[in-house]
This record gives C-alpha cells, sequence and structure tokens, in this order.
C-alpha cells in the first residue's frame, strides 16, 4: 500500500469515526422521539375513544333520561314508558325494571330475545347500593355465554311515593364500537371498567375470557391516573425485551377507561427511521469521497512527499 493511499484512509478515518459516534447518538435519540410521537398518537386515540364513549353512555345507557322522559306522568305512565323503551331499543334495553323500596319488581319489561335470565333486585348490589345512597348505582356484568350488560339503578319519584327504577342494559353495541374503533391499532384497543377489567377490545380478549383483567401495564396506568387525577395518561414498559407503549383516558362522568397498548416495535412510523438510515449513509458516502479527494488534493501540491 503506497503512501498516497494509506494518507487517504487515514484521513477518511479521521472523519468517519467521530462522524460515526454521533450517528450513533442520532439514531439513538431519533427512536426517542418516534416512541414520544407515538405515545402522542396514542394519547389522541384514547382520549377521542373516551368522549364518543361518554356520549354514547349518556345518550343510551342513561337511566335518567328514561326516568326524566316517563316519570311526569305518574305510575301508568312510567310502566308504560318502560315498556316502551324495551319494545323501541332491545338491543340495549335487555330489561327494565320498577322497584318498590323493598326491591320487589313493581313492573318488569325483558327484551323478547334476551338471553339472560331476570334479575333479582332485592339481592343486587348495585340496588342496594342506590338504596343506600339514594344516588345512581351501577356495575358491569359479565356472563360466560352473553354480552356484558350494565345494571343500573336509581331512585324516582311518583305518584308522591318512593320506587327505583333500575335495568339492565346490554354493553354488545359498545363492544362493537370499540372494536370498530380499534380496527386500525397497531396493537389492542378496548374499554375497561372501574375495577380493570376489559369489557371489550379489538382483540376479542373479553370474548374468549369475559371479564378477564386488562394487561399489568395498563392496571398501572390506571393507578397513575387515579393518583394523579389525570384524564389521560401514557408511558413506556417493559416486555421481554421489548418495550410497550401504553395510554389510558378516563371515560367522562364514569369509572371506565379507554386504553391502548402496543408494541413499540410495531410504531407505525417506520418511515422517519429510513430517512436517518439515508441521512448517515449519505454523510458516510461524503466523507469517503472527501477523503478520497483530500487524497488527491495532497499528491498534487505535496508530491515530492507522496510519491
Amino acid at each position: 500500500m503506497g503512501n498516497k493511499t494509506k494518507f487517504t484512509v487515514l484521513v477518511t478515518l479521521m472523519f468517519l469515526l467521530p462522524f460515526l459516534l454521533l450517528s450513533r447518538h442520532f439514531m439513538a435519540g431519533e427512536g426517542e422521539l418516534q416512541k414520544k410521537d407515538t405515545l402522542r398518537y396514542l394519547e389522541l386515540r384514547t382520549s377521542a375513544g373516551a368522549g364518543i364513549i361518554s356520549d354514547i353512555l349518556n345518550l343510551d345507557y342513561s337511566l335518567n333520561r328514561v326516568a326524566a322522559s316517563v316519570s311526569s306522568g305518574g305510575i301508568g305512565a312510567v310502566k308504560k314508558g318502560l315498556a316502551a323503551k324495551v319494545k323501541d331499543s332491545p338491543f340495549i334495553y335487555s330489561e327494565l325494571a320498577l322497584l318498590e323500596p323493598s326491591g320487589k319488581a313493581a313492573a318488569r319489561y325483558s327484551a323478547e330475545r334476551s338471553l339472560q335470565p331476570p334479575l333479582d333486585y332485592r339481592s343486587s348490589p348495585v340496588f342496594a347500593e342506590s338504596k343506600r345512597t339514594g344516588a345512581p348505582a351501577g356495575a358491569v356484568e359479565y356472563g360466560e355465554y352473553t354480552p356484558p350488560a350494565l345494571v343500573l339503578a336509581e331512585p324516582l319519584a311518583a305518584d308522591g311515593s318512593r320506587y327505583f327504577l333500575a335495568g339492565r342494559l346490554s354493553l354488545a353495541y359498545m363492544g362493537e364500537l370499540v372494536r370498530l374503533m380499534g380496527r386500525n391499532s397497531y396493537g389492542n384497543f378496548g374499554l375497561v371498567d372501574a375495577g380493570g377489567r376489559i369489557i371489550a377490545d379489538s382483540m376479542s380478549m373479553s370474548i374468549v375470557n369475559p371479564g378477564v383483567k386488562a394487561p399489568p401495564a395498563v392496571l398501572k396506568l390506571m393507578e397513575t391516573a387515579d393518583d394523579d387525577g389525570s384524564p389521560t395518561v401514557s408511558g413506556e414498559f417493559p416486555y421481554r425485551g421489548g418495550t410497550l407503549l401504553v395510554s389510558v383516558s378516563a371515560v367522562p362522568g364514569s369509572g371506565w377507561r379507554v386504553y391502548e397498548i402496543m408494541d413499540a416495535a410495531s410504531a407505525p412510523a417506520r418511515g422517519v427511521s429510513v430517512w436517518a438510515w439515508r441521512v448517515v449513509l449519505s454523510g458516510v458516502a461524503m466523507i469517503i469521497l472527501f477523503g478520497a479527494f483530500t487524497g488527491m488534493l495532497a499528491a498534487r501540491w505535496f508530491r515530492s512527499g507522496l510519491d
């Protein structure tokens, strides 16, 4: 190897080595930025989903609206109104009932094709909670062969007497909505109750195993959100040598949460990594080119010392 070649290689390495060290930090930083961008994207998706779920709960899964529409005309009007609600929306109102203070059903209306047995409200924790507090109460019921249902109870005054309005509302429609919102998810998009059990999710874990708990990373973020009082929280969690990206958003007006969890390796912004590699490879090519050009200039200007 001649002196000219040695000089060219030495100059190239002098610039190439520090550039490669800087490139390593650049690539690592680019990866962290990609993770943060993906987390922001997940936060937007879960917060938007939580808003949609909240609107649906207020419109279709609220006994307040049912009570307001049927309680002004006395007990007879209440019974007719409950029967009409079940008849008009049997896919949501599996059962509506007017209860006496003891929990005995003064009137009960069930959807014709309901696969669930009638509830015994006298032994229902939801009715007991509403009776104790004098306020609405609810809980999610999980069946082995039926979709989850929302069991609700709340006080109702009619004809100068105290009653309770109660019902079992199917969450099958809510489940389809959640799966539709999670159709483009790179991981799993789901809805959990206040206890961390999955009501519905895009990977159908809740169908295979009704009442299954959400992944530990989601439960951890739920605890963080409860402690901080933040409506939306996100974070990274190590998992099997990789990283999970998770976002959790509170559903306003309920204790439910919308979550999305995905493997960082599945991040959609892969184009950014390709762009970063192009920058690094272009820099390496330029350094090699300028190293060769420097060797040519040195051979011409200092020919006596290089030949």
